[in-house]
């Protein structure tokens, strides 16, 4: 026991040290850190405590051990500037202590414009795409009643135009069932790995974040809050609600406490950051929706379709 919660304390504290620096700057990859899943979607993207479902893998591997059935789910996001993408995960227990998972995720935009210039000012050079794509494995393993283990091993490509880029990264996560029969706490370090190949000369730095969540039940549903810190740029919170009506229906809700990056002084900016989502259930299948407002900006739509088997 005691040396589960040092485990845990160790954990914790790494992951303050890193999230400490003022490495501030630029990173490749960036789509790593667009959060897919409308379920986590419409509670803020409010889910490393929670991570109970096929959304585990892309949140915190250390909860797959809890899913006893195996799962497959589709997600289709709705981005910014014409981009669309999607993700696909599917878990599969292993034995009752152990599951294993398999997911991607995906966003692009092709017909972009694209101009050069020569003698006689700008010239149209046609269009050209943007492409990234993401394949992942994901382990969750039982350690004891108290705490769960998981990692993510996943190999990433970016296309812009004729240059291209591969990197490899792991996530490490821990799930920590406190004395509190209704409070989680969830420790992940995510993208921690380097680019295989450059896009010019120099080799950039993956967006390593470093996440510490709660999540507490409530009697139709959960509430939770997520702590982060990105290596590339300040802290920022979530907090997300989901609730249950009438056994059916399933509303959620959340908001991100770094909102004023995306306002532009129009009279809509008091919607940056509010989230919203529904979902329900129908035999075998499950949907749901949701929606994130970033002000002017405009708004990121997501529907996903999940099956257990």
């Amino acid at each position: 026991m005691k040396k589960i919660f040092l485990l845990v304390i160790c954990f914790a504290l790494t992951a303050c040290l890193f999230a400490i620096s003022e490495n501030a700057g630029t990173t490749a990859f960036n789509f790593l850190n667009i959060p897919m899943g409308a379920r986590s979607a419409g509670m803020g993207n409010t889910f490393t405590a929670i991570a109970d479902d096929a959304l585990a893998p892309f949140w915190n591997p250390a909860g797959l051990p809890s899913i006893r059935e195996r799962l497959l789910q589709i997600t289709y996001m709705n981005y910014f500037a014409g981009y669309n993408g999607g993700a696909v995960s599917y878990t599969m227990p292993l034995n009752e202590g152990t599951t294993v998972a398999f997911f991607s995720k995906f966003i692009g935009v092709g017909g972009i414009p694209k101009t050069g210039i020569d003698n006689q000012g700008l010239v149209d050079l046609g269009t050209f795409g943007s492409y990234d794509v993401l394949l992942g494995a994901s382990y969750g393993k039982y350690l004891s009643d108290i705490i769960n283990w998981g990692v993510n091993i996943k190999i990433i490509s970016e296309t812009i135009d004729e240059y291209s880029s591969q990197a490899v990264a792991a996530d490490l996560c821990i799930l920590h069932q406190s004395p509190n029969p209704n409070l989680k706490i969830g420790l992940a370090a995510k993208n921690l790995g380097m680019q295989l190949s450059k896009f010019d000369q120099e080799k950039e730095k993956l967006p390593m974040t470093f996440t510490f969540g709660l999540a507490y039940k409530l009697n139709t549903g959960v509430i939770a809050l997520d702590i982060n810190k990105p290596m590339h740029t300040d802290f920022y919170g979530t907090i997300g609600l989901e609730t249950t009506f009438q056994n059916k229906i399933i509303v959620r809700a959340g908001y991100r406490s770094n909102a004023s990056d995306w306002n532009v002084g129009s009279g809509i900016d008091f919607l940056s950051g509010i989230s919203a989502g529904v979902g329900f259930s129908w035999k075998e299948y499950k949907f749901d929706y949701a929606v994130n407002s970033y002000g002017e900006l405009g708004f990121i739509h997501q529907l996903s379709v999940g099956y257990h088997f």
